[in-house]
């Protein structure tokens, strides 16, 4: 983890905790909705961890963004938004445009999984340009 100091390590070090222990609770519940109650929200049980993994992944990818501790030191946050940001609606118009919609017959399709990294992408410029928002409102 060359060119991130202390403070970057230790908040990318709490959220990837949080991350995994978020990913446990929900793949806990997830078992017992299908065990208990049959409960299958995608169309396969494989679908269904790769997006809870994929959720935990956008909850880490966010708040070590809004934290601080996404971007090296050295990095350009701004010219790596702007990429992010195209990246993240390719993502989404590629999903979107598919002749397979999303959800079929009450089941997330496997053409979730274009939608998923277009969201994670899309995280990114929205936690940056929300901590850059709050930290000009606590400047004045």
């Amino acid at each position: 983890m060359d060119g991130f100091d202390e403070y970057q390590k230790l908040i990318r070090y709490q959220y990837g905790t949080y991350s995994f222990i978020l990913l446990s609770v929900l793949t806990f519940v997830n078992y017992f909705l299908s065990f208990i109650f049959e409960i299958q929200w995608a169309e396969t049980k494989e679908l269904e961890f790769i997006l809870l993994a994929f959720g935990t992944a956008v909850y880490f990818v966010a708040m070590s963004v809004y934290k601080g501790a996404y971007f090296r030191k050295k990095q350009r946050p701004k010219v790596n938004v702007f990429l992010f940001t195209l990246i993240g609606l390719a993502h989404i118009y590629l999903s979107i445009s598919y002749s397979t919609p999303i959800i079929l017959e009450g089941y997330v399709t496997f053409n979730s999984i274009t939608l998923v990294p277009g969201l994670l992408f899309i995280s990114i410029p929205l936690a940056y340009l929300t901590r850059v928002a709050v930290e000009k409102r606590n400047d004045v």
